[in-house]
């Protein structure tokens, strides 16, 4: 996939390095379903998509040749202000549930989670060795522990679209239909922790965290009135990434080859 392309070596030229790996590897067909389905104002398709693809191939660019490099030496790639703002709006005394999607620069959200959190912990494959990890293979030990996180007053931070523990429903984005654990909305319910949706966002050649505060268990609610209301949120949140602005648009995850069936095309697990 990168034939006739420089190997990346200095992450602080990730985006140049992403135009380049644009200009050899054809764009996902995703791409051009999304844009239809983008928030106006839109730039013009063919620009739209390109910046779209650009973000993809960064995406592809951190995970395939960045993914070893310590959290110091990755640090060069994100915005420092929006780094602080983020790292305030994760700290809570009621403990901080944030949550995110397999989509957008994944890679590193979790290193910026990680150097910006004090005692947070993340609920995913313990093949991730160098942050503070919870076993998603054990749901029942990750929620436990969890648990005991938020009510200590510190943050976890979980992607309920992913393939770890028992399925609360499904959430549709814009014709694709995705599972959604129920760890996260029983985890909020129980401990009345404050929730949010962390993204990373592009500011010219850096990343900058971004934090959207999210519903909070009422005093009388019951968890299915707030499980609905939470994946209601998620549901929102990602479809606004995936119809806002392109440059953050990064299908190179999970939701990279969701669309194809609202495409018409042969779905993809």
């Amino acid at each position: 996939m990168y034939a006739g392309v420089p190997q990346p070596e200095d992450p602080h030229l990730l985006f140049e390095n992403a135009e380049m790996v644009a200009d050899v590897v054809k764009p996902n067909p995703a791409l051009g379903y999304l844009y239809d389905h983008a928030r106006e104002p839109k730039a013009p398709r063919e620009s739209w998509i390109r910046q779209a693809h650009v973000a993809t191939c960064a995406e592809l660019i951190l995970k395939d040749f960045f993914r070893h490099l310590s959290l110091q030496e990755l640090e060069v790639l994100f915005d420092p202000e929006a780094g602080a703002r983020a790292a305030r709006a994760m700290s809570s005394p009621r403990g901080v549930l944030a949550l995110t999607f397999h989509g957008g620069y994944s890679t590193l959200l979790r290193h910026s989670f990680t150097a910006r959190t004090d005692h947070g912990v993340i609920i995913g494959p313990l093949a991730a060795a160098k942050f503070r990890m919870l076993d998603g293979n054990d749901p029942g030990a990750a929620l436990f522990a969890a648990l005991r996180t938020l009510n200590e007053g510190h943050a976890v931070y979980v992607a309920p679209d992913g393939p770890f523990g028992k399925p609360a429903g499904s959430i549709e984005v814009l014709g694709a239909t995705c599972p959604v654990a129920a760890g996260a909305p029983f985890l909020a319910y129980e401990t009345g922790c404050d929730t949010v949706f962390f993204t990373l966002k592009r500011n010219g050649r850096l990343l900058a965290p971004h934090v959207a505060p999210g519903p909070s268990r009422d005093p009388d609610e019951t968890l299915e009135t707030f499980q609905a209301r939470l994946i209601g949120f998620y549901r929102d949140r990602i479809e606004a990434c995936l119809t806002g602005d392109p440059q953050n648009v990064a299908l190179a995850a999970r939701w990279g080859k969701k669309f194809y069936g609202a495409m018409g095309m042969a779905p993809v697990a």
